[in-house]
C-alpha cells in the first residue's frame, strides 16, 4: 500500500512536469513570462516497471497590453496497461503593483480520463488477470489556483493547488510553494538562480526541493540539486534564437529506488516573437539614429550655405570698394 501510495504521488508530480517551468504546475506565471508565445513538450522516460513513458504538451501566449495570458495543457502517461490523459485550459491575469511588482492569479481547468492500454497486450499478457477485467475507463472533471509574485525581473514566489478539485477522486489536493531568485552577474550576461520548492499531497508528507541553477542568457545553463525524498536531480539546457532544449535527469535512492530508480526528462521550448520585438526595438532606434544624423547633415548644408553667402557678400563688398577707391583717384 505504502508503495501504491508513493507512485500515486510521483504521478501527480510528474503530470506537472516540475523538472523545467513554473507554468506546468501554477499557471499564474504564464504572464510572468516575457514571452509573447511559448510552445514547449517534455517527453520523460522511467526505470521502473510501472511506468513506461510520458509526455507533456504546453502552449500559452500572453496580450501583454491588457495583461492576460492564456494556454493549454495535456498530459499523457502510460503504466502497464493503465493509460492516462488529461487536457486543462490555462488563464493568468497580471496586477500590476507597482513598476517593479506585479501579482498573478491564475486558474486551471479540464478533464482527466482513464482507461486501458490496448498497445500493453500481447501473448504474454494475462487478459483473465482481475485488474484488467475489472477496470472501468472513467472522466472526472479537474480545476485548481495559483497565485505568484514577482519583483524586479529577479525574485518569484508562488503558491498554487492545480488539482483543488477533482470529481470521484480521492486523491486531491496538490500543493506546489516555490521560490527562486535570479542574481545577475555584475557587468556579465551570466546569471545565478537558487531556487526551493514544498510540494505535498493528501498521502504523502511535505517534501523539499532544494537547487541552483547558473547560466549565461538563453544560451546554456546546469542546474544541480536534491529532493527529501532522497533524489539527486541534475539538469543542462541550451537555446539559440527561438528554441531551447533541456535534459533533466532525476536518481532516486533507497526505499525510493524500488519504485522508481530513476527518470530522464527531454524538454523542447520555443518561445516566440520576443526576438522580433527586439528586431523591431533595434530598427527603430536605428531609423531614429538615421533621422538624426539627416537633421545633422541638413544642418551642416545650412551652415555651408550660410557660410558660402557670406564669403560672397565680402567679396562683393570688397570689389565695390576697390572700384569706389579707384574712381576718387582718378579725380
Amino acid at each position: 500500500m505504502g508503495c501504491f501510495v508513493v507512485l500515486k504521488a510521483q504521478n501527480t508530480l510528474t503530470n506537472n512536469d516540475i523538472n523545467f517551468k513554473e507554468v506546468s504546475y501554477n499557471s499564474s506565471f504564464i504572464v510572468a513570462d516575457s514571452n509573447v508565445l511559448v510552445i514547449g513538450a517534455t517527453t520523460s522516460l522511467s526505470r521502473n516497471e510501472q511506468e513506461t513513458n510520458r509526455l507533456n504538451f504546453i502552449v500559452y501566449g500572453n496580450l501583454k497590453k491588457i495583461g492576460l495570458g492564456i494556454g493549454a495543457k495535456i498530459n499523457s502517461r502510460f503504466r502497464n496497461f493503465y493509460k492516462t490523459v488529461s487536457a486543462e485550459i490555462l488563464l493568468a491575469k497580471n496586477i500590476e503593483i507597482s513598476k517593479n511588482s506585479d501579482f498573478n492569479f491564475g486558474l486551471n481547468f479540464g478533464l482527466n480520463t482513464n482507461s486501458i492500454n490496448e498497445n500493453y497486450f500481447n501473448n504474454y499478457v494475462d487478459l483473465s488477470d482481475e485488474a484488467i477485467v475489472g477496470y472501468e475507463n472513467n472522466i472526472r472533471f479537474m480545476a485548481g489556483a495559483g497565485v505568484g509574485f514577482v519583483w524586479n525581473k529577479s525574485l518569484k514566489i508562488g503558491f498554487s493547488m492545480p488539482e483543488l478539485f477533482k470529481t470521484e477522486s480521492d486523491f486531491y489536493p496538490t500543493f506546489f510553494a516555490n521560490a527562486s531568485y535570479k542574481y545577475t552577474v555584475a557587468k556579465t550576461s551570466a546569471y545565478i538562480e537558487p531556487s526551493v520548492l514544498l510540494y505535498t499531497t493528501t498521502f504523502t508528507p511535505v517534501t523539499f526541493e532544494g537547487s541552483i541553477k547558473a547560466g549565461y542568457k538563453e544560451y546554456a545553463w546546469l542546474k544541480m540539486g536534491g529532493r527529501s525524498s532522497k533524489t539527486l536531480l541534475f539538469g543542462v539546457g541550451a537555446g539559440y534564437k527561438v528554441i531551447n532544449i533541456g535534459y533533466s535527469y532525476n536518481k532516486n535512492f533507497d526505499e525510493y529506488q524500488s519504485i522508481n530508480e530513476s527518470q530522464h526528462n527531454i524538454n523542447v521550448s520555443f518561445n516566440f516573437l520576443q526576438g522580433e520585438n527586439s528586431k523591431r526595438n533595434r530598427k527603430s532606434n536605428r531609423a531614429v539614429d538615421l533621422t538624426v544624423e539627416s537633421e545633422l547633415s541638413g544642418e551642416e548644408v545650412l551652415e555651408n550655405d550660410n557660410a558660402t553667402l557670406d564669403l560672397s557678400s565680402d567679396i562683393i563688398q570688397s570689389e565695390n570698394e576697390a572700384v569706389v577707391n579707384k574712381k576718387e583717384n582718378k579725380r
